[in-house]
């Protein structure tokens, strides 16, 4: 699959580059976002942290995404991997917490379509990946203030007016199926989809994640030469099969930049890439 990078919008530690791709625009065959029909579940008898139960309740596949929120429960967890569930079974999901002070309260999670930011999923590979994801969940305090229980959601929350401020107006442009973001002057993480309605679904919580990592770092331009040059790199990583993704096959591959590709019916339903040292 070849990328095409286009013109970035810079919004202070922000650009925004557009990226279509020469595969052939999937006709979907599942539902995503907000709109996808998913019951999410601690583990009946005795919730474990790094699992949930999720169950697709529709008809048609389901796919979820690498950096998903799953709020509520006994504490805030991030799916650790994109994944596409069969309709009416049961999976048990990776999950990593991002609300280090609480463990009890409901059974039951809630979906906003809200991500975490590349620097959180950057941690997902470390070998002690929960300890990596809170010291840095905490370093959001900087530029979000504490939070009592720890938690990413509440970061998001009180960042979302100056989320909406710093990317408004930016919408996907014809054709476009991907995402290329840089903050302070260097690219950092790049999403693309089979579906620019997939893209769309997913849009306004890559853009939020984008801006919790963008604050209070430095008003810099992302140089397209940087962001085409990561795309170029994600394009020539050597992938290898990795764990299934529910009814798809993931790819996976990269050191500083780790690319994870899963595949569905001869084609990537979802490809991103996440620069390890943001």
């Amino acid at each position: 699959m070849q990328l095409h990078v286009g013109q970035g919008t810079h919004r202070g530690p922000l650009t925004i580059f557009p990226v279509w791709t020469d595969a052939p625009a999937g006709h979907r065959g599942y539902v995503t976002g907000t709109d996808a029909p998913v019951d999410v579940a601690e583990r009946a008898g005795r919730p474990a942290g790094d699992q949930l139960v999720v169950t697709n309740r529709g008809q048609r596949p389901v796919l979820l995404l690498s950096g998903e929120l799953l709020e509520g429960g006994w504490q805030t967890r991030a799916l650790t991997a994109t994944t596409l569930l069969a309709p009416g079974i049961p999976s048990v999901e990776h999950v990593v917490c991002v609300e280090e002070g609480r463990w009890g309260g409901a059974v039951s999670h809630s979906r906003q379509g809200r991500r975490v930011p590349a620097a959180v999923r950057a941690r997902f590979g470390h070998a002690d990946a929960q300890r990596a994801v809170w010291e840095r969940v905490r370093g959001y305090d900087a530029v979000a203030g504490p939070s009592e229980t720890g938690s990413l959601a509440d970061r998001l929350d009180r960042t979302a007016p100056a989320a909406r401020d710093l990317t408004r107006g930016l919408r996907p442009l014809s054709g476009q199926r991907g995402i290329l973001i840089g903050i302070a002057g260097r690219p950092v993480a790049l999403e693309v989809f089979d579906s620019g309605r997939t893209l769309a679904a997913h849009w306004s919580g890559l853009l939020h994640a984008a801006t919790l990592d963008a604050l209070g770092r430095s008003d810099v331009r992302t140089p397209a030469a940087l962001a085409r040059s990561f795309a170029e790199r994600v394009e020539g990583t050597r992938l290898t099969t990795g764990a299934p993704a529910g009814l798809g096959r993931r790819l996976s591959g990269g050191g500083r930049v780790r690319v994870d590709d899963v595949r569905w019916h001869d084609r990537t339903v979802h490809l991103s890439a996440v620069l390890q040292e943001v």
